[in-house]
C-alpha cells in the first residue's frame, strides 16, 4: 500500500481503520480507541495521507486507501448495479428530466418567498408538471408532504383546487397563508402597522426555551424580537396567521444563524445589528406586493383549497377524489426538520419545551436524529417484503457492527423505519387518486454507513407494491454525498400511475 518508501501504517492504527472499513473514523474516535493524543494522531495521519496509505473523506473521516473506492469492494453494490436490476425486475429504464427542479429559485419568486423553507422543488417544476398533465380546470391536486406549499400555490394559480397535508406546524401555517390569494393587501399593511405600534410600547419579555437563544441572537435584537412576538394577534383568522408568517420569516435574517440548508452558525455578518421591526415591515410589504401581483390573474385562480396539519400516513380522503398528486418526501437519512425549524417552532409557540420537539420528531418520517426508543421496534432485517431493502439493511448493520464506534448502532433501523413510514403514504395517495391519475415524486438516493441506498428506486418499488404502475423514473440532477464528498448521488422524478381500469 502506498508508494515505495512510504512509512508503514502502525499495526494498531491499521487494525482500527480495517475494522471501521468504508465508514471511516474521525481523529477523535481513533484517539479514544488507541489511547493516543489527537494532535499526535493527526500529524501521523497527515503524513500517511501524503504517501497514499490513508485518505480523508467527507467530514474528517479517515480510511485506509484500500477502502477509498467503494466500487472496488466485493460487498459494495454500486448505483449502476441497482439501475440494471431495476430495468430487469421492474421493466423501467431510467430517463432524464431536463426541466428546473431545485428550490433555490423560490426564494425570490412572488408568494413562494414568504417563508424560508429551503427543501423541496421549484415552482417552475410544479408549473411544468401541471402543464404536462393537461388537467381540466378545477381539478384537485394533492401534495401529501406539502411543506410550505409550493405545489399548492402553483396548482391554484393554474386553475386547480389545492389540497395538502403537512405535519410540521410552521410549514403548514405558511402553506395555508400562501394559498389565501384573496387576502386584502391594504388591510394586511394596516394590521402590520398596528402590530409595530403595539410592539414599540411593550417591554422586552421572556425568550423561548431553546438553550442557545442568547447565542443565536444579539442582545438588542433579542429584546426587540420578544416585543414584536408579544404584539402579534393570537387569533387563527387568515389575517392573524399572515402576520405570524411574516414574523416567522424574519427569525433567521435577524439571527446569527444561517440555513443552507441545515441550521447552523458561520454567517460572516453574524455580529452586525439587525432590526426586527424593519425586517418585519419589509416582509409584510413584500407580501402585500405579491398579493397585488396575484390579483392581476384573479380570473384564472382555482377554487380555494385545504391545508391540513396532519400525518400523511393517516391521509383519509374520499376515494378517487384527487386528479394528480405531486410531492417531495423527506430523503432517506435526510434532513432533521425539527432541528432545522426549531426557531420557528419555539418562537411561534408550537413547542414549549424539548419534549415537544422530541414528540414531533418521532411523528415525522424517520430521520437520522430519531430517538432510539422510536427505532427499537424496527431493528429486524428480515421482516420487510422488498428483497432489495432486506439486503441493504443487512449490509448497513454489518458495516456498523464492524466499525463499532459508528454514531448510531441502529442505523439500519432508521432506514427501515423510513420506508415503513413511506409505504402507508403511497397507499393512501393510491386510494385518493382517480383511476388513471398520476403521482409525481421528487426523491433522492443516499449513502449511509458505507452502503448505497437507492431511495428513488425503492420508493418506486414500494409504489408498485401498493398497486401503482411505474410510468417513469427520470434523473433530474446530480448531488453529492455528505458522507463522502466524491461519491455522486442523484435526484429523481418518479412517476407512478393508478391503473386506468382500477376501481
Amino acid at each position: 500500500m502506498g508508494r515505495p518508501g512510504a512509512p508503514l501504517v502502525p499495526r494498531s492504527l491499521r487494525r482500527a481503520l480495517t475494522e471501521t472499513g468504508p465508514i471511516g473514523s474521525t481523529t477523535h474516535q481513533l484517539s479514544v480507541r488507541l489511547e493516543t493524543p489527537e494532535s499526535e494522531l493527526d500529524a501521523l495521519l497527515e503524513r500517511l495521507a501524503l504517501h497514499g496509505d490513508v485518505v480523508r473523506i467527507g467530514r474528517g473521516l479517515w480510511l485506509l486507501a484500500a477502502y477509498a473506492e467503494l466500487d472496488r469492494r466485493e460487498d459494495f453494490h454500486a448505483p449502476e448495479e441497482y439501475v440494471e436490476r431495476f430495468a430487469h425486475e421492474n421493466g423501467v429504464v431510467l430517463g432524464r428530466y431536463e426541466g428546473p427542479i431545485t428550490f433555490s429559485d423560490n426564494t425570490v419568486a412572488p408568494v413562494h418567498r414568504w417563508w424560508p423553507y429551503v427543501q423541496g422543488f421549484s415552482a417552475d417544476f410544479v408549473a411544468g408538471v401541471l402543464q404536462d398533465e393537461g388537467l381540466s380546470p378545477g381539478s384537485t391536486v394533492l401534495d401529501p408532504f406539502a411543506g410550505s406549499g409550493t405545489t399548492l400555490v402553483e396548482a391554484r394559480r393554474a386553475g386547480h383546487r389545492p389540497w395538502g397535508t403537512e405535519l410540521l406546524p410552521p410549514a403548514a401555517l405558511a402553506a395555508r397563508v400562501k394559498t389565501r390569494f384573496e387576502l386584502p393587501s391594504a388591510r394586511l399593511l394596516s394590521q402590520a402597522r398596528t402590530v409595530l405600534r403595539t410592539a414599540a410600547r411593550r417591554t422586552p419579555s421572556s425568550v423561548p426555551f431553546l438553550r442557545e437563544t442568547s447565542r443565536q441572537f444579539l442582545a438588542a435584537t433579542l429584546r426587540d424580537l420578544t416585543r414584536l412576538r408579544d404584539a402579534l394577534p393570537g387569533a387563527t383568522d387568515p389575517m392573524s396567521e399572515a402576520l405570524r408568517v411574516a414574523f416567522g420569516r424574519i427569525l433567521i435574517p435577524v439571527s446569527r444563524l444561517r440555513r443552507s440548508p441545515c441550521l447552523g452558525y458561520g454567517r460572516p455578518d453574524a455580529d452586525q445589528p439587525r432590526d426586527p421591526f424593519t425586517e418585519f415591515r419589509n416582509a409584510v410589504d413584500e407580501m402585500a406586493q405579491d398579493l397585488d401581483f396575484l390579483t392581476q390573474s384573479r380570473s384564472r385562480w382555482g377554487p380555494a383549497g385545504h391545508v391540513w396539519q396532519r400525518d400523511a400516513r393517516n391521509l383519509d380522503l374520499p376515494p378517487s377524489s384527487v386528479d394528480l398528486a405531486v410531492t417531495s418526501p423527506p430523503y432517506v437519512n435526510g434532513m432533521d426538520y425539527v432541528n432545522n425549524y426549531k426557531l420557528d417552532l419555539a418562537w411561534l409557540g408550537y413547542a414549549k419545551g424539548y419534549a415537544d420537539l422530541r414528540r414531533l420528531r418521532e411523528a415525522l418520517v424517520a430521520c437520522d436524529n430519531l430517538g432510539r426508543a422510536a427505532v427499537r421496534p424496527h431493528l429486524g432485517t428480515d421482516d420487510v417484503p422488498d428483497r432489495w431493502l432486506r439486503e441493504i439493511l443487512r449490509q448497513i448493520r454489518s458495516n456498523v457492527d464492524q466499525k463499532r464506534s459508528y454514531r448510531r448502532d441502529d442505523a439500519h433501523g432508521v432506514v427501515k423505519r423510513y420506508f415503513l413510514d413511506l409505504r402507508p403514504v403511497l397507499a393512501a395517495v393510491y386510494r385518493a387518486l382517480r383511476p388513471g391519475g398520476r403521482f409525481r415524486l421528487v426523491v433522492g438516493d443516499s449513502l449511509l454507513a458505507g452502503t448505497y441506498v437507492p431511495g428513488d428506486l425503492l420508493t418506486a418499488r414500494l409504489g408498485a407494491d401498493v398497486g401503482f404502475h411505474i410510468t417513469a423514473v427520470d434523473i433530474a440532477r446530480r448531488r453529492w454525498s455528505g458522507q463522502r464528498r466524491d461519491f455522486p448521488l442523484r435526484e429523481t422524478v418518479v412517476t407512478l400511475q393508478r391503473p386506468v381500469g382500477d376501481s
